[in-house]
């Protein structure tokens, strides 16, 4: 059955789209945390090891020289780099002038290390959150209490914004998965309402690493989307704050989304992501086989995100080869098909 949206999407919406050239760059994939979905679930002692200081102003002067000017910092855990603050004071000084970092937060729950952080320069705090209960945030980091750290955190930094420090703002990143899609509503309002929050991005489960071949953590697209699009009609109705998800493939939103430019334009993150350039230690399985990635001699690969996603982590089910929106749809994670296979996807002919 197909979710219905009663809206009046026909209203104009034109977002300012950032357009800051975009670089992530990977620190190492040691992480204080046991999500169990984690991409980098297994990660080998090589890749673990962090990003000397002396490579990252490199890689840092590198990207500002090609004309970047927006850095983000990812792990792994980032904060537990152990030259996080200088990294971050470097790309000040260099001129870069949007610093985020996607985190758990855990160490900013510590005020002294948070104020170092912002008076390094960092002007975004992306956070990755995925339970707005105790039990359901700790069964899902598989660390206990960390509900408690990241709330801590999170009213912190929000306290310090209102003083005038993170200039591009506060979010939280959420993994929907099979543990708590259905009560994305609730994590809504535990977002926007107990903890102040304007910045709400979701993200479909992944299938790698520690959730690779798993069902129970990877619900079906059809399940998902009516909680979805309900939660698009709260926005609308009640919340009116940032919301917006991603790795959704067009062809299961319903109808009632798609023919509304304002509403894709207003939730759907592909419309309005920066386009993202990523530096990562090279790994095998990128060797020889994917596209658009170059490597350095010390080891490090550089590829568009967007581009990298679309042609190598995503893969083309059967009904993509005549879809008229292959152009602007991504597809679908091949983590998802090898669960799924893909039956379900029926491509546009308009």
């Amino acid at each position: 059955m197909e979710a219905h949206l009663q809206l009046d999407g026909n209203q104009p919406y034109n977002p300012i789209r950032d357009s800051r050239k975009n670089v992530e760059i990977n620190v190492g994939k040691a992480c204080n945390n046991k999500c169990v979905f984690c991409l980098d679930g297994f990660p080998s002692l090589e890749n673990r090891r962090y990003m000397p200081l002396p490579e990252m102003k490199a890689e840092l002067t590198r990207w500002y020289d090609d004309g970047t000017r927006s850095v983000g910092f990812l792990g792994g855990e980032p904060t537990i780099y152990p030259h996080i603050v200088e990294s971050v004071a470097y790309a000040r000084d260099l001129g870069y002038t949007r610093i985020a970092i996607a985190s758990n937060v855990t160490r900013m729950a510590r005020p002294k290390f948070a104020d170092q952080m912002l008076e390094a320069g960092l002007t975004r705090v992306t956070i990755s959150m995925h339970g707005h209960t105790p039990e359901l945030e700790d069964k899902l980091t598989r660390v206990p209490g960390v509900y408690e750290k990241k709330c801590k955190a999170i009213r912190y930094l929000k306290a310090k914004q209102a003083e005038g420090y993170l200039a591009d703002g506060v979010s939280v990143n959420i993994v929907l998965n099979g543990w708590n899609y259905r009560v994305l509503p609730k994590m809504m309002k535990f977002f926007y309402e107990d903890l102040g929050l304007d910045d709400l991005r979701i993200n479909f489960v992944r299938p790698e690493g520690y959730a690779v071949g798993s069902s129970d953590l990877t619900p079906q697209y059809r399940d998902v989307v009516p909680i979805l699009i309900k939660a698009i009609v709260l926005n609308e109705r009640h919340f009116k704050q940032t919301f917006t998800f991603g790795g959704f493939p067009q062809c299961v939103l319903p109808k009632s989304l798609l023919e509304s430019e304002y509403l894709m334009r207003k939730y759907v993150g592909e419309y309005r992501d920066l386009s993202t350039d990523c530096s990562i230690k090279s790994e095998p399985f990128m060797e020889g086989k994917d596209q658009g990635v170059s490597r350095t001699e010390g080891g490090r690969a550089r590829f568009n995100w967007q581009d990298r996603k679309k042609y190598d982590l995503k893969g083309g089910p059967q009904a993509c080869n005549s879809c008229t929106r292959r152009p602007v749809c991504e597809g679908v994670w091949k983590g998802y098909l090898d669960i799924y296979s893909d039956q379900e996807f029926t491509p546009f002919s308009d």
